[in-house]
């Protein structure tokens, strides 16, 4: 067990604090927890950890001096505590701090958009294989938690969103994956450069035994591609001066890192947005050791997880899609591609995140989407974006959105939920504007039935 120093500031009571602090506890370390904001959960969290001998401090900016080490929650920034940095004391993250302690070889996925769908699809993979394996991380559990439930595992597969990279020391996977890069979360990152340096942190502390993985369209971006292990590719087509993945009409062909090899393999029932998700589950599953045959399994009966493309229900003979997930507009476009037609009414909106709308516009414009709606605190500077290629229309909440789009929408047409943008004016999370979604198109099948 790696040496902890023995009193420790977590910063940041959400989900991944409050379990830093139980796990530190659970070693007897020190523990004074720090967090900004003062309301009924976080005083709910205040009371547990004091009862398991934790130092909570609630609604406060100033933090202790004399500690020997710095647990920062993922929602922190590094800023934050850069007068305790100037001290040269370490700053880590909870997600480092359980990697630490897990014994099996790790697959650790990034990206800006696919990360939750491809290490659930991972995990899925390497359990197919007869291999025991788990999916832990950003997308629910928090890597400490999970650490102190003891379970054995052949694999750990874990999700790595770019503000727990920032924050590694040692962490090292075996295999590391980057999925894609577009701009996102540049409020807190500053630049695309800082986004991306976070993101190429996966693979900084790899070894000659270890592979890193990146899809096709990421050859330009020099600073992904460092690493000391392996460097492999995937995607449709892949240049055959690269080693990895490539999918080329019905064959999937093997290149490099062992012996080469080609299977014909069937894309019947899986979504094209989906492809390049799967040939990175195939290739991570690959240099796990899976044998190619069983490896492709996965294009059979992929997990797909909710609020990302999800089939809400049929109304009147219109299909409602919950992609709640599209928090950008990286991940709206890819919907976009997906579902657009002539008879799609497109829900979007929410935050902006101060991105480029133009090529959301051009794709609409070329796909002839049938009406935007709207909607939102940004609901403005979409329309705006929009106005001059599709037909839109303004609404001020998501609710109002919807409404529209049932009145708007004729039989054989499709409604989009896909923001391109956050979901914080009017909802805790993604998820919470997904459920609502699918609450509200229940609604619509029982006033139907």
């Amino acid at each position: 067990m790696p040496k902890t120093p023995k009193r420790t500031l977590v910063v940041g009571l959400g989900t991944s604090g409050v379990s830093a602090c139980r796990f530190l506890r659970r070693r007897d370390v020190e523990v004074v927890a720090v967090d900004f904001a003062e309301d009924d959960r976080l005083r709910s969290n205040k009371a547990e950890l004091e009862s398991l001998g934790v130092e909570v401090r609630l609604g406060t900016r100033e933090l202790p001096q004399d500690v020997g080490q710095i647990v920062l929650s993922p929602g922190v920034p590094l800023a934050e505590v850069s007068d305790l940095m100037s001290k040269k004391i370490p700053v880590i993250g909870e997600f480092e701090l359980g990697a630490r302690e897990i014994e099996a070889p790790i697959v650790a996925v990034t990206g800006t958009n696919g990360k939750s769908t491809v290490v659930t699809n991972i995990a899925k993979g390497l359990e197919l294989a007869g291999l025991k394996s788990r999916a832990i991380g950003n997308l629910g559990t928090p890597v400490t938690e999970w650490v102190d439930q003891g379970e054995k595992v052949d694999w750990a597969v874990l999700e790595a969103s770019s503000y727990q990279l920032e924050t590694i020391d040692t962490f090292c996977p075996r295999v590391a994956v980057v999925l894609n890069v577009a701009p996102d979360h540049l409020t807190r990152h500053g630049t695309m450069e800082e986004y991306l340096a976070a993101k190429s942190r996966i693979a900084e502390n790899q070894t000659i035994d270890d592979a890193l993985v990146l899809h096709r369209d990421l050859s330009g971006y020099q600073e992904l591609q460092k690493t000391r292990g392996r460097l492999f590719w995937y995607g449709k087509n892949t240049p055959h001066s690269k080693d990895g993945l490539s999918l080329e009409g019905d064959g999937l062909i093997w290149r490099g890192g062992g012996p080469s090899w080609t299977l014909r393999v069937s894309l019947e029932g899986v979504y094209p947005h989906e492809v390049d998700n799967l040939l990175a589950v195939i290739a991570a599953l690959v240099l796990c050791g899976v044998d190619p045959d069983s490896a492709v399994q996965i294009l059979g009966n992929p997990t797909r997880l909710p609020h990302r493309l999800e089939p809400a229900g049929t109304v009147k003979g219109v299909l409602y899609i919950n992609d709640s997930k599209a928090t950008n507009v990286h991940a709206a476009l890819a919907a976009l591609r997906a579902v657009g037609g002539d008879k799609l009414v497109w829900l979007v909106g929410g935050q902006s995140k101060n991105e480029d709308l133009t090529p959301l516009a051009e794709l609409a414009r070329d796909l002839h989407v049938s009406l935007a709606l709207c909607f939102g605190e940004d609901g403005p500077l979409f329309r705006e974006a929009l106005a001059d290629a599709i037909p839109t229309e303004s609404a001020k909440s998501l609710r109002e959105a919807f409404l529209l789009a049932a009145k708007r929408a004729e039989a054989g047409a499709t409604v989009l939920l896909s923001p391109a943008g956050a979901s914080f004016d009017e909802f805790q999370n993604f998820e919470d504007r997904g459920n609502r979604f699918k609450e509200w198109v229940a609604g619509l099948k029982e006033r139907a039935a």
